[in-house]
């Protein structure tokens, strides 16, 4: 049974999921990166992560081979160098909002920042699923995440900002 192209983009559409910029540099020390929204952790022990990239992507063939990338999951209001980074054709590390993380281009300010060793790429239809040990993790101060949902980008409001919408501010909590 094949399952209509559009019907399933429009499901995965309604997933939210973080969004993160991704960025390698070639043998020639040359960087590349990309936004991704597929970003995951795979493993506690080690400590293993995953995302997904076409294969047509750009980088595709850069982060086959690298031995090191690095990931900037992005937070609200970062929007701008998410676009920067998904967009084809532009110099993407001509811009501001970057800096280093292990030699490598990192986004200041992001929620986190993590340096990862290659582990593996894992073809799968026609995307691979790219895996990597992280070695080096930042941890800037907290804030909101940006997120994907629904062909956008989005930011999660807090909870009192959540209560106050909803109507609920002051509404007491059901019991037993």
């Amino acid at each position: 049974m094949t399952v209509d192209a559009d019907a399933f983009r429009a499901a995965m559409a309604r997933v939210a999921g973080p969004v993160a910029v991704v960025t390698v540099r070639d043998a020639h020390g040359v960087p590349h990166g990309m936004t991704v929204s597929s970003f995951c952790s795979l493993s506690l022990e080690p400590s293993l992560v995953l995302f997904c990239v076409a294969d047509d992507a750009s980088c595709h063939r850069v982060l086959r081979t690298a031995r090191h990338w690095c990931v900037s999951v992005l937070a609200a209001g970062q929007e701008d160098i998410a676009r920067r980074f998904a967009a084809r054709g532009e110099d993407r590390f001509a811009g501001p909002g970057l800096d280093t993380l292990g030699g490598l281009p990192a986004v200041r300010g992001s929620l986190d920042r993590l340096l990862c060793a290659y582990e593996g790429v894992i073809p799968a239809g026609d995307h691979s699923m790219v895996t990597g040990r992280v070695v080096e993790v930042q941890l800037p101060p907290a804030q909101a995440p940006l997120v994907y949902h629904a062909r956008g980008y989005r930011t999660l409001a807090p909870a009192a900002a959540r209560a106050e919408l909803s109507g609920s501010r002051g509404a007491r909590q059901p019991t037993g």
